[in-house]
């Protein structure tokens, strides 16, 4: 706390404004809010087996391990696929898939990362491709997937792997818009 007692009063109301600037706030921003005033990035919190579990059970409208492994919209989701319910790196997955980004794995960089985010692990063609669901015209969707070809395309010096997911995501994409 000591970083914090050596913020101005101007210095955090320069942030406040910062952070109002770009609309309401939404908990990204309250969170960014609270490490600049700590002066220091919180400690993440890692999930536990439970809440995995609990998280992926709701997502499918379920609430127990035994429900979801029964419904049969976890089957058709799951369709093709062998899924293992026996590690917490099997519900890790399904999470990822299924709900969302743990919030230890966002903000992460590398080749493999873009927007925060490792496109290896977390199918989040939306967030990776910078677009809005609701905003975003196939036009849109095209030029994001362009500018970021050009960035990761193998033969630009980018990773093969990353290449073809962004493929799947942009074509994902289009069969919604």
């Amino acid at each position: 706390m000591a970083a914090a007692t050596k913020l101005t009063r101007q210095a955090v109301e320069a942030r406040i404004e910062e952070l109002l600037g770009d609309g309401p706030p939404d908990a990204a921003a309250l969170l960014a809010f609270a490490e600049f005033v700590h002066g220091k990035p919180l400690p993440e919190k890692v999930l536990t087996l439970t809440e995995l579990k609990a998280s992926v059970c709701r997502a499918f409208g379920c609430r127990t391990v035994a429900e979801l492994r029964r419904s049969s919209d976890f089957a058709m989701a799951n369709a093709g696929r062998t899924v293992n319910l026996k590690t917490k790196a099997d519900w890790l997955k399904l999470y990822r898939e299924w709900v969302g980004v743990p919030r230890a794995e966002r903000g992460r960089s590398g080749p493999t990362c873009i927007n925060g985010i490792d496109v290896l692990e977390n199918f989040r063609p939306w967030h990776v491709f910078g677009l809005k669901p609701d905003e975003a015209s196939a036009d849109d969707i095209k030029e994001a997937f362009r500018r970021l070809a050009k960035e990761h395309h193998p033969d630009q010096g980018g990773d093969p792997r990353v290449m073809e997911r962004l493929q799947k995501m942009r074509d994902s994409l289009l069969a919604f818009v």
